[in-house]
């Protein structure tokens, strides 16, 4: 807070662990926030805040609602910046922080300002959540381990998040349908979930698998010389 008093921002707030489903809980710690928005926000406003959603889509800072796109938030998303107008945050920058095993959390300060902030100054509030956010998670330690799973592990796991049945798993890899099941049976006991959507969910924020996105990604490096070499 002493860091971003410097830019003239005096309060604000943050949440982790920051994933595309709100459902799934989030801490919230608050500074000079409006006590009544918290108070709402810890009982529903949570889901239905679009920032830390956009703050997932977006590489580093923005300010809203500079940069959020009206006509495509839905008719709760834009209730919520509604009611949050009402109580001070009708403008703020948010951005995103990164931490070890794919931990991700939310920081939001205040711009109470008339003119909008800078690109220095969205600059500056993303280092300050990033640095923040590190040292958060050394704070707040992760202290579940995933045990290595093994390349078939893996590759299973892979088919798995891509929503493949165990029967289609089993054809793909060339393996009967039980040697598919006990694949699965340990990878569910390694990741210490009892259904595929967990595990694809721990897999995900674990960095176990990567979605298609970004391995289209890599594949476009590759076509332009900057992936890796296959020789």
């Amino acid at each position: 807070m002493h860091a971003l008093g410097l830019l003239d921002i005096e309060a604000a707030f943050f949440l982790a662990p920051l994933t595309p489903d709100p459902r799934v809980g989030r801490v919230l710690l608050t500074m000079g926030m409006s006590s009544v928005w918290e108070r709402h926000y810890r009982a529903r406003l949570y889901l239905i805040d679009p920032l830390p959603r956009i703050a997932l889509e977006t590489p580093l800072a923005f300010c809203w609602p500079r940069d959020v796109d009206m006509d495509g938030l839905n008719d709760s998303e834009r209730r919520y910046l509604a009611i949050a107008e009402q109580h001070g945050l009708a403008s703020g920058i948010g951005t995103v922080g990164y931490g070890p095993s794919g931990r991700m959390g939310f920081l939001a300060g205040i711009w109470s300002k008339p003119e909008p902030p800078s690109d220095e100054t969205l600059m500056a509030v993303h280092q300050i959540g990033q640095v923040s956010f590190v040292r958060y998670c050394q704070i707040v330690r992760d202290d579940f381990e995933v045990p290595p799973l093994s390349n078939r592990e893996l590759e299973v796991l892979e088919w798995m998040c891509r929503g493949k049945s165990n029967p289609v798993i089993a054809e793909i890899m060339g393996v009967s349908r039980s040697s598919i099941d006990t694949y699965i049976r340990r990878i569910f006991a390694k990741l210490d979930v009892t259904d595929r959507t967990a595990a694809c969910m721990r897999a995900y924020s674990r960095g176990l698998v990567v979605t298609d996105e970004v391995e289209r990604r890599v594949e476009r490096a590759k076509r332009i010389g900057l992936g890796p070499r296959e020789d």
